[in-house]
């Protein structure tokens, strides 16, 4: 059960009898502690509650409330003097006598203004500014006639000191008016003490480091993060500058412009932090400024982590056999014998010059597979350094070497696991890894490195190869057995050239993508109007990477300056025109004649050679019926 409020109740004399009246009413509902004593035995007494944690609300009149005020930090609620209490405070003089006076320390010229109208018997009114003044005040008004004298507790005391009635300013209404208003206040308190905690619970469990200051710069609250970096406890440090303590994080510039300050690195008390500085703004003004810091490297572990974690999303196979585009018999061979292959759970080795699609077919095996629904891993042996590659393939347990992560790291042979392995540049893995990957593959288990426990795992292996496996065996540069136990199903893809007839729809698909991302509209026919032709008869060494590079760098150029002539393909793409290149392709013979109308001359220089080695060609092909010649 939530503890009631702890109100504590400063008042003397009349004052303290009234309040002790109304007790009973509000015991429900508050703590109430009354101290009828002595300002500053009052005074005293309270700090030592308030210090205590004992006190929520403090409740007092006139010049009482105002020193508590001014020397607590509680909320305060002060006893008003209203119209309806001068009237019952009148009502009652006037039972004493016909001649009363109304003495207060304050102006309560407002509340005795509205109801002077309704008096019918003389009042007067009188402001002292102390004590003395107010027993000489006392002392006329009695030569004067005044009989009875209206005011505070204090004043009441006061007057019948000096032989006069005195009568206490306060009603029953104006207190309990004064403890409706404590309960709100203290109700309001309680709301931003729970925010105040929710928020303080909060900036404890961040490992971020976080510091407010108000306006002056002093700090107003900081979390534990920043007291150890600061090496301060928070009560210390509260109402402290800033720029005093640590000068490296003064919120100065941001107090002064309102402008955040993000992500600067720096250097404080030799670690090294990105820190923000922002400002704070309270109903649409800037009541100071917010500093956080972050150890650079919890960043960059965080960033490590993400990266790895990201792989996860990363072992996915994109490409299925209907992204394989060809018709070509010698493509078309390929993509029936990958399909067969994709129904087995059969290592596969696929061997190819570079670009020619060996991943693509990689990935086109998998999702046919039944292991279509596990992980599609790729790595390239090329890529990484002996040592590395063992970790990255392998694994490791905590402590296998130094710099290795705590807890050790799965390689990616598990990571693997139920789904594909792909191994590219499987020619260019080192021989001492070989034998590991070999027992991968007879017994199905990773042994990871300084682990004595080999782990299980189901994966299909995929190798790829642009050298020649075999001879490498014969000169010792990879392991016969590894060879032949990768060398179940082979599947030799064809260079480019051996499928001349697949390059107008691969440059067709390839332009058809570089146009969506250039976000233009270009005419792909006149493109292959202008191009087609070197592009037929070039010998593509690089294969398919090779044309999309090509294509792409063709198309960026012509988007710029619309059709391509001879001389601007030369320019962007002067591999084209190489002068080793094989036979002219009859399909190149064809579109140049057709291009030219026949035009033996023109023909020939779209084609890039002489008239007379046009002709030799032509008639070596098909006896030179490709078309008209003029």
């Amino acid at each position: 059960m939530q503890k009631k409020p702890q109100l504590l109740v400063v008042a003397s004399r009349g004052l303290a009898e009234l309040v002790r009246s109304l007790l009973p009413e509000y015991a429900p509902r508050f703590d109430v502690r009354l101290l009828d004593k002595p300002l500053e035995e009052a005074l005293s007494e309270a700090s030592e509650l308030q210090r205590s944690g004992l006190l929520d609300v403090l409740l007092a009149a006139g010049q009482t409330g105002m020193r508590l005020r001014e020397a607590l930090a509680t909320p305060l609620v002060q006893i008003k003097v209203g119209g309806d209490d001068i009237m019952h405070a009148l009502v009652r003089a006037r039972h004493l006598s016909g001649k009363v006076a109304i003495v207060t320390r304050q102006d309560i010229g407002d509340e005795f203004d509205e109801v002077r109208p309704l008096l019918k018997l003389e009042v007067l009114q009188f402001k002292y500014r102390s004590d003395d003044e107010a027993h000489s005040l006392f002392q006329q008004l009695r030569e004067q006639g005044v009989e009875v004298v209206i005011g505070s507790a204090q004043v009441a005391h006061m007057a019948e000191q000096e032989g006069l009635a005195g009568v206490l300013i306060y009603s029953e209404r104006s207190l309990r008016q004064a403890f409706e208003d404590a309960w709100e206040l203290a109700r309001v308190a309680r709301i931003e003490e729970a925010k105040r905690e929710r928020i303080g619970n909060l900036l404890h469990s961040l490992a971020e480091g976080v510091l407010a200051v108000d306006m002056a710069g002093r700090i107003q609250t900081l979390n534990p993060a920043m007291e150890r970096l600061l090496g301060v406890s928070v009560d210390w440090a509260v109402n402290q500058p800033i720029k005093q303590l640590a000068p490296e994080l003064s919120l100065d510039s941001v107090l002064a412009s309102g402008i955040s300050a993000l992500e600067q690195v720096q250097q404080v008390a030799g670690r090294t932090l990105v820190v923000n500085r922002m400002p704070i703004f309270e109903q649409g003004q800037q009541t100071g400024a917010v500093l956080t810091f972050q150890e650079a490297s919890n960043i960059q572990r965080a960033d490590r982590k993400l990266r790895y974690q990201s792989r996860a999303s990363q072992f996915l196979a994109r490409y299925r056999f209907d992204d394989i585009l060809g018709e070509s018999p010698a493509i078309a061979d390929c993509r029936r014998l990958a399909q067969v292959f994709a129904r087995t759970d059969s290592t596969v080795l696929i061997s190819g010059e570079s670009g020619t699609g060996k991943e693509l077919f990689a990935q086109a095996i998998h999702n046919t597979s039944r292991r279509a629904d596990g992980p599609f891993v790729a790595i390239n042996c090329a890529s990484f350094p002996e040592t590395l590659l063992e970790s990255e393939l392998f694994g490791y347990e905590e402590g296998a070497f130094t710099g290795g992560r705590k807890g050790g790291k799965p390689g990616l042979i598990e990571a693997a696991h139920t789904g594909t392995l792909f191994l590219d540049e499987i020619g260019e893995m080192p021989v001492s890894l070989q034998t590991r990957l070999l027992r991968v593959l007879q017994e199905r288990e990773v042994l990871r490195l300084g682990s004595t426990e080999p782990t299980p795992v189901s994966v299909r292996v995929i190798a790829a190869t642009h050298r020649n496996l075999h001879a490498l065996t014969e000169s010792g540069e990879f392991r016969a057995d590894l060879y032949y136990r990768l060398n179940i199903l082979n599947l030799r893809l064809p260079p480019l050239r051996e499928r001349q007839a697949d390059i107008k729809p691969l440059v067709l698909a390839c332009a058809n993508r570089v146009v969506s991302q250039l976000s233009r509209t270009l005419d792909l026919h006149g493109f292959w109007q202008d191009c087609g032709i070197f592009l037929q008869k070039y010998h593509w060494p690089g294969n398919v990477r090779e044309l999309e590079n090509v294509i792409e760098r063709l198309l960026v150029f012509n988007a710029e300056i619309g059709n391509l002539d001879q001389s601007c393909i030369a320019i962007m793409a002067p591999e084209l025109f190489s002068s080793r290149q094989p036979e002219i392709p009859v399909l190149a013979l064809a579109d140049a004649l057709a291009a030219s109308k026949g035009n033996l001359g023109q023909a020939a220089s779209l084609l890039g050679i002489s008239r007379t080695t046009l002709w030799r060609r032509m008639k070596s092909t098909e006896g030179g019926k490709t078309g008209v010649i003029t």
